[in-house]
């Protein structure tokens, strides 16, 4: 009984130590992260902790990843909010400035994502998205061009991703309406369903965009790329179940970027095509470049190919040394270039 008691009392200590299961303070991370987007040299005395009063059970539940809450000296609000991505949560901070009513800008400190696919995660072209948003809205996202304030565009082959970014932001906005505004908002999911209803997503439409570091340069349509010079491969392709045989009919790619500007072909290094279903490929401008080696084909054997939905009117990009078809690219809505 004594040895119980003693360890009981070693608990209550250690809880008493703790803070008494007062909110979280800010790290040296998240007050660096802050103050990057704030603008402000706030010290950790600046931020003062509203997490307790703020998020309440039934906004825990609305806005499960908003984890900390701050006020600043200078009126702003500041978030930490933690959504859950294609392979978990990516910690992101959030400034939202209480006079205009916009979000100020994010940070991301933590993500456990595959860093191929998010490279572009932390680019300032990406985050930069975030800043000046009206939170009357929750932000939503597109995937060609924004056209309305509330848009963010994705990172291309990372929808899930930008998805779960958009979602802590929404999140905070979402908080920020509810305890400053004292405005009822919709729940925001914490966690990205992978699963989409028909007709969500990218479609092809019959035209590839030509982008750049997350802006369109141009489009260039089906029709105007079967006008172009016009040529004819024949390869066979190995896969686990067994060789095909192909006739494509095509052209080549450095054709299809060159109809945009033909400067972008010696100012650009890589060149990544993606499918309608986010497949990306990674080809050097120099592949690109070369005599008889990455074509854009929309025949084969004699036959349209097809889209994602059965019909006529589809785009592969094909990589002549490539017979296993690793870097081939059905499908094709768009051509990134780095």
């Amino acid at each position: 009984m004594l040895i119980r008691k003693i360890g009981l009392i070693l608990l209550l200590a250690a809880f008493l130590l703790t803070g008494c299961g007062e909110p979280p303070q800010p790290t040296e991370a998240e007050i660096a992260a802050l103050n990057d987007i704030l603008g402000r040299s706030y010290s950790v005395q600046d931020y003062k902790i509203i997490t307790g009063e703020v998020m309440t059970t039934e906004r825990k539940e609305k806005f499960e990843a908003v984890k900390k809450v701050f006020a600043t000296p200078g009126g702003e609000y500041a978030f930490i909010t933690k959504p859950v991505a294609y392979n978990g949560p990516i910690t992101l901070a959030v400034g939202i400035n209480q006079q205009t009513q916009t979000t100020i800008g994010i940070r991301i400190l933590e993500h456990v994502e595959t860093e191929h696919y998010v490279r572009d995660m932390h680019n300032n072209w990406f985050t930069d998205r975030f800043a000046g948003k009206s939170i009357d809205s929750y932000l939503k996202l597109v995937h060609l061009e924004a056209l309305q304030d509330n848009e963010i565009i994705i990172i291309t082959g990372a929808t899930v991703t930008t998805e779960a970014i958009t979602n802590g932001v929404n999140a905070c906005m979402g908080v920020f309406r509810e305890f400053v505004l004292a405005s009822e908002a919709h729940a925001v999911p914490y966690m990205v369903k992978f699963e989409k209803a028909a007709g969500d997503g990218p479609e092809e439409t019959g035209s590839i965009a030509i982008r750049a570091y997350g802006t369109v340069l141009g489009e260039v349509t089906l029709d105007e790329i079967k006008k172009m010079p016009q040529v004819k491969r024949t390869m066979s392709i190995n896969s686990t179940s067994g060789t095909s045989r192909h006739r494509f009919t095509g052209t080549l790619l450095a054709h299809v970027i060159a109809a945009v500007d033909p400067a972008l072909l010696t100012k650009y290094e890589q060149v990544m095509p993606v499918g309608v279903d986010d497949y990306i490929s990674n080809i050097s401008m120099e592949e690109v470049l070369a005599e008889n080696s990455v074509f854009i084909m929309y025949e084969d054997n004699g036959e349209a190919l097809l889209t994602k939905k059965g019909e006529p009117g589809a785009m592969r990009v094909i990589v002549m040394d490539d017979v296993f078809g690793q870097r081939f690219t059905n499908y094709m809505i768009e051509i990134d270039l780095e």
